[in-house]
C-alpha cells in the first residue's frame, strides 16, 4: 500500500477546523489497551495523532499475526467507512497513543462536501484492489510451487521479495518459509524412516534366507561332516568319545 494516500486522507480530514475540533472525538490509549476487536462494528474511522497502533489477527491455532503498524499521521478503519462491515482485525496500542474518532455518518457527510477527499478515497480503494490482486497472485504462485514440490523456486521467489514495509505480505512470506521448512524436515524424516525400514526389511529378509538355507538337510549334513573332521583332528585325549 502507498502510505502517501493514507497520509493525504488524514491531512484532508484534519484540515477542517470544525471537523477536527467539534466533530471528532479524542481517544487516549495506554500501551496494551485495545482499540477494537475483530468482529466489532465497523462504524468509525480513527486518525492517529500520536503513538502507534498495531493491527493484528489470530490464526487457527490462536497465534497472533501482525498485519500492520499505524503511526502518527496515519488512519485506520477507512474501509469500514465504505462497507460498514465488522472489523476484520483487532487493534491495540503499542505506546501511549492519541487518536481522533470520526463516525461513518460524519465521514460520508464530509466526502459529499469535499471533492478532494472523495478523490482520495477512490484512490485508496483502487490501491487496495491492486494490493489484493498482487497478494492473491503471490499466494497462488507459492501454492502451485509447493504442489509441484518446486522448493527451489519458492525459495528464490521469497528471497526476491521487495515488500517495502508490507507487513501482511511479510507475515505471509514468513509463514510460507516456515511451512517450506516444515515440509522439507518432514520429507527428510520420511526418507530416513524409509531408509531405516528398508534396512530392517533387508536384514529380516536376509535372516529368513539364511534360515531357509541352514534348515535344509544338505546344510545340516555339511555341518555334521565339518564337525566330524574337526573332531578327528583333535588329539585322542581331547576327543569327546574318549
Amino acid at each position: 500500500m502507498d502510505p502517501e494516500i493514507i497520509s493525504n486522507l488524514t491531512q484532508l480530514l484534519l484540515a477542517d477546523p470544525y471537523l477536527r475540533e467539534e466533530v471528532m472525538e479524542k481517544i487516549v490509549l495506554a500501551p496494551g489497551e485495545i482499540l477494537f476487536h475483530r468482529g466489532d462494528p465497523g462504524d468509525t474511522l480513527y486518525l492517529v495523532r500520536a503513538g502507534e497502533i498495531r493491527i493484528y489477527t489470530l490464526d487457527s491455532q490462536g497465534q497472533e499475526i501482525t498485519m500492520n503498524h499505524i503511526k502518527a499521521g496515519e488512519c485506520l478503519g477507512e474501509l469500514a467507512m465504505v462497507d460498514a462491515q465488522p472489523r476484520s482485525a483487532s487493534a491495540i496500542a503499542i505506546t501511549d497513543s492519541e487518536l481522533l474518532r470520526l463516525s461513518r455518518e460524519d465521514f460520508l457527510t464530509q466526502i459529499n462536501r469535499s471533492p478532494p477527499l472523495s478523490e482520495c478515497l477512490m484512490r485508496l480503494l483502487s490501491e487496495r484492489i491492486r494490493y489484493m490482486t498482487d497478494y492473491i497472485e503471490r499466494l497462488g504462485l507459492w501454492a502451485r510451487l509447493i504442489a509441484n514440490e518446486d522448493y527451489t523456486a519458492i525459495s528464490a521467489s521469497l528471497s526476491e521479495l521487495d515488500l517495502k514495509g508490507e507487513t501482511v505480505l511479510m507475515s505471509v512470506a514468513d509463514s510460507v518459509r516456515l511451512m517450506l521448512k516444515a515440509i522439507r524436515d518432514r520429507e527428510q524424516n520420511l526418507k530416513e524412516s524409509l531408509q531405516q525400514l528398508r534396512i530392517e526389511i533387508d536384514r529380516e529378509s536376509l535372516q529368513k534366507r539364511l534360515e531357509e538355507i541352514t534348515d535344509t538337510d544338505y546344510f545340516q549334513s555339511i555341518l555334521e561332516q565339518s564337525r566330524k573332521r574337526r573332531e578327528s583332528r583333535k588329539p585322542l585325549s581331547e576327543r569327546g568319545d574318549q
